[in-house]
């Protein structure tokens, strides 16, 4: 008898755990953003849902706004209330809806979800995600008037945005340059810009100002391209040279010092300039620099060296290879000191690939001047500098040919004509009015920086 009291007890015990099982409380739980939400247009959400009891049953999702309920979905998953859930574990739910499909009104709304489980209890979880709809663009008015901007070069504008603009700046091409808030004029904003030197003829710059809920309002700007002559030149490469090179660069590449040099040359090329626009879009928002910024002392500059020359590299009798060079290569004598241009923070002080030792000023508006081919490098990131102050000193590091410096000057991570900047007219002609106040037009003059 006692064997049927064990198995009277084992199947007691066995209810009551399955009867526990199936009128268990616990609700499921929703997961999602809890930010309020801004929205435009059309906008999609996601809430992960889980019930470690019996499992997800139910899943409803409505849209609530001006006193009317829309639903987005009702969704019932696999099981019974005697086995659960079929499939147990997280689900990810996405909902869409378009604001005008709807009629929305712009205001505050809600998106809510809620999910039942299959406890025979019935539980329900519920939450809510606070939504502003907004279908308007924001406002933009441009103070800056026509302005002449030359291929490669750089330029500023001035511009007023209303509260709604919550991400606001120049756009050129594919290139966004951000705005700052103006040093002079409360309301304002100022973006400095560049135009590439390779711009497609039809390329307009215009003031882009994005609100939260996605709204976009575009501005093109008066500006008339001011193109400049194309200077070549032509590298004639030897294997001591590359193989030099490469050992000093990257010792580990493989194949023949050709092989490894166009490596360096091309991606290795293309990653500096990656880390050059990434180390660029922090900037300071006050102006550091003031008036011209310097050259090299008892330096040169000559076209066939300078900025957007195109180079082709040959090896015998063939082209192996084509870059554009993005700065000016200034010589006076061999490790001569090299000042910064202007006042700035070092905001990089190391060697890098293809410039060798290298130092990088943070000017401010998104302003940076680059000092490369360094045999030595006398300052740290975070230095503040005078304009003067000397960084390093010139050298042939990186894949310099002979002892150099190889001066470039970045507009928010993107290589503009130095020569603008070493000129003192140009800058007080197409700079300084724009950072004054009250707005005044852009200068009329169409010609470019003096020679240096």
């Amino acid at each position: 008898m006692r064997w049927m009291w064990i198995v009277l007890v084992a199947v007691a015990g066995g209810l009551t755990g399955y009867l526990v099982t199936r009128f268990e409380g616990s609700e499921p739980t929703i997961a999602t953003s809890a930010e309020t939400v801004y929205v435009g247009g059309e906008h999609r959400h996601v809430f992960e849902i889980d019930d470690e009891g019996t499992g997800v049953e139910r899943v409803e999702i409505r849209l609530e706004a001006d006193g009317h309920s829309y639903p987005l979905m009702d969704e019932r998953f696999a099981g019974n209330l005697l086995t659960g859930a079929s499939e147990k574990g997280s689900r990810s739910v996405e909902v869409a809806f378009d604001v005008e499909e709807f009629g929305l009104p712009d205001g505050p709304a809600r998106l809510v979800a809620e999910a039942s489980d299959f406890s025979w209890r019935g539980n329900v979880a519920s939450v809510g995600v606070e939504l502003v709809v907004d279908t308007r663009s924001p406002r933009v008015s441009v103070l800056t008037g026509l302005t002449y901007v030359a291929r490669g070069g750089s330029e500023a504008a001035v511009y007023r945005a209303d509260d709604d603009a919550w991400h606001s700046g120049i756009q050129v091409g594919e290139r966004f340059y951000a705005s700052f808030p103006h040093p002079e004029l409360e309301g304002y904003r100022v973006a400095l810009y560049g135009l590439p030197h390779d711009a497609d003829p039809n390329t307009r710059p215009a003031v882009l100002a994005r609100d939260r809920a996605g709204n976009e309002t575009r501005i093109a700007l008066t500006t008339r391209i001011v193109d400049k002559p194309l200077y070549s030149d032509r590298i004639r490469l030897d294997e001591p040279f590359m193989a030099r090179k490469v050992a000093e660069i990257d010792p580990d590449l493989d194949g023949s010092p050709l092989e490894a040099y166009l490596q360096i040359n091309g991606s290795l090329r293309a990653r500096n300039a990656e880390r050059l626009r990434e180390l660029c879009r922090e900037s300071s928002p006050e102006r550091l620099w003031e008036g011209a910024f310097l050259q090299l002392p008892n330096s040169a500059t000559r076209r066939a060296i300078g900025f957007g020359v195109r180079r082709t590299y040959t090896f015998g009798d063939r082209i192996v290879d084509r870059q554009t060079h993005l700065g000016l290569d200034l010589a006076s004598t061999a490790r001569a000191p090299v000042p910064a241009s202007n006042h700035g923070r070092v905001v990089l002080a190391e060697n890098l690939g293809i410039y060798g030792k290298t130092v990088v000023l943070d000017h401010g508006l998104g302003v940076f001047s680059l000092y490369a081919h360094l045999s030595e490098i006398l300052v740290s990131p975070g230095d503040a500098l005078s304009k003067g102050d000397v960084l390093g000193r010139t050298g042939t590091t990186g894949l310099a040919g002979g002892d150099h410096l190889h001066f470039s000057m970045l507009v928010q991570g993107h290589f503009v004509d130095p020569l603008e900047w070493l000129d003192g007219r140009w800058i007080a002609d197409h700079i300084e009015p724009k950072l004054q106040g009250p707005p005044a037009e852009a200068s009329m003059d169409p010609s470019g920086p003096r020679q240096g």
